[in-house]
């Protein structure tokens, strides 16, 4: 990859204006603007994100506060004396490949008739034309139909295929059972290990890296946590499994999963929750520091706040569709968008970049939804360069931490979600 190559493609599309952009419009709309990013008042200055000059290495879950990440910096996962995977500081999260209310799946009649599957395919070969090691998160229900989140990477990885360009080594695959209490109950262990196997076959991928409870099951609650974790237990003792996650636990339910699991020599390597400027609760409350003295990563969804950070919204332009996470009111979030946009423009970044790179020198792994190309090359930037330590110790301040909001009374089901 070339510097010039990318900043072509990039400059390009944050040229493009958003002064068309209304405010929030239902799911289903065509109006508004389609993808794109945010247009800086700044020149942009592309990172060297491949590694070259000394930074790459493998690192034991999180970088050391020297390192500068970049694709060739590898986080290995995974206990210490057996590590199961590899990956690179940023990963992508496919929530949007397929998703009509919150992102607006154009074939669906969703706002955005930019995202559709040959966009998909678009972010797909951005990113492995220029990443080493890639996590790509998804989960059976991600999709306008169950599974068509996993069915797109199916598809992807056949027309690799086809051409010769398929690298099963570069993908870690991660994807997520949910628990839903009125999900058959009499059928466990069956219903986990016919949910695996869809999974697995969606994708024809031939293993799953991380798989992931996709929310907490509460002790007392159906399913009973115990009996989650044992037909999990049972789907990775059939093979075609390197490791279980958990997506949204607090660290007492994490502490209890990994013991329950070491029982059966099953490894637990992650822990998936909401991270970003507008939650910082998983590194201001200690539990990433505390899952990492467990050997377990945290996985950070949402980083950008489902487009809150990126810079393109205002309180007279808020992101469409029913992006709940980070759903609190802008004179909160508009201070931290004005500091990354100052940072931005100090080190030629867009803010998006930039919250990213916060995301890792937290110590987690941000997986950003893509919906396209440019936006894959956005999230990119986020590598090749680190905050200092003043910046970072400035968004430190202005980011926020439980910080509730009346917002928030429309997203209840945050509550369930939320415990880490």
């Amino acid at each position: 990859m070339t510097s010039d190559s990318v900043f072509s493609s990039v400059g390009s599309t944050v040229s493009e204006r958003n002064s068309t952009m209304s405010g929030y419009l239902p799911p289903h709309s065509r109006e508004g603007p389609q993808s794109s990013l945010v247009l800086t008042d700044y020149d942009l200055r592309i990172a060297n994100i491949d590694g070259e000059g000394g930074s790459g290495g493998e690192y034991w879950l999180t970088l050391p506060p020297d390192v500068v990440p970049t694709t060739k910096t590898l986080i290995t996962i995974g206990p210490k004396e057996k590590p199961l995977l590899k990956v690179q500081p940023v990963g992508f999260g496919c929530w949007p490949w397929g998703d009509v209310l919150s992102y607006g799946w154009g074939p669906s009649g969703g706002y955005d008739q930019n995202l559709n599957d040959d966009s998909v395919r678009d972010a797909w070969r951005t990113i492995f034309a220029h990443s080493s090691i890639a996590m790509l998160d998804t989960a059976e229900h991600y999709g306008y139909t169950d599974g068509y989140s996993e069915k797109s990477i199916g598809r992807n990885w056949a027309f690799d295929t086809e051409e010769g360009k398929a690298d099963r080594s570069k993908i870690v695959y991660a994807t997520k059972y949910l628990p839903t209490p009125w999900r058959h109950p009499w059928k466990y262990p069956d219903i986990v290990l016919n949910a695996f196997r869809g999974s697995l076959e969606r994708t024809a991928l031939g293993d799953i890296d991380i798989y992931q409870i996709h929310g907490p099951s509460h002790f007392g609650v159906w399913p009973r946590l115990d009996t989650l974790l044992d037909s999990l237990a049972k789907a990775y003792e059939l093979g075609h499994i390197k490791a279980i996650g958990t997506c949204n636990f607090g660290f007492e339910k994490v502490k209890y999963v990994y013991t329950r699991l070491k029982q059966r020599n099953v490894p637990l390597v992650s822990n998936q929750v909401e991270f970003s400027l507008l939650r910082q609760d998983p590194w201001s409350t200690g539990l990433i520091e505390k899952c990492l003295k467990l050997g377990i990563i945290t996985i950070a969804y949402s980083p950008l706040a489902v487009g809150r950070l990126t810079g393109k919204y205002s309180s007279s332009k808020p992101p469409r569709g029913n992006r709940n996470f980070g759903d609190l009111a802008w004179a909160k979030i508009q201070p931290v968008v004005d500091e990354l946009s100052r940072i931005g423009a100090k080190e030629g970044k867009t803010p998006s970049a930039v919250a990213l790179n916060w995301v890792i020198c937290k110590g987690a792994i941000p997986i950003p939804g893509v919906k396209n190309g440019v936006q894959v090359k956005d999230c990119l930037q986020a590598m090749g360069w680190r905050l200092s330590k003043e910046d970072e110790g400035r968004l430190d301040v202005l980011g926020l931490t439980n910080s509730w909001d009346w917002n928030l009374l429309k997203h209840f089901q945050n509550w369930w979600w939320q415990q880490g």
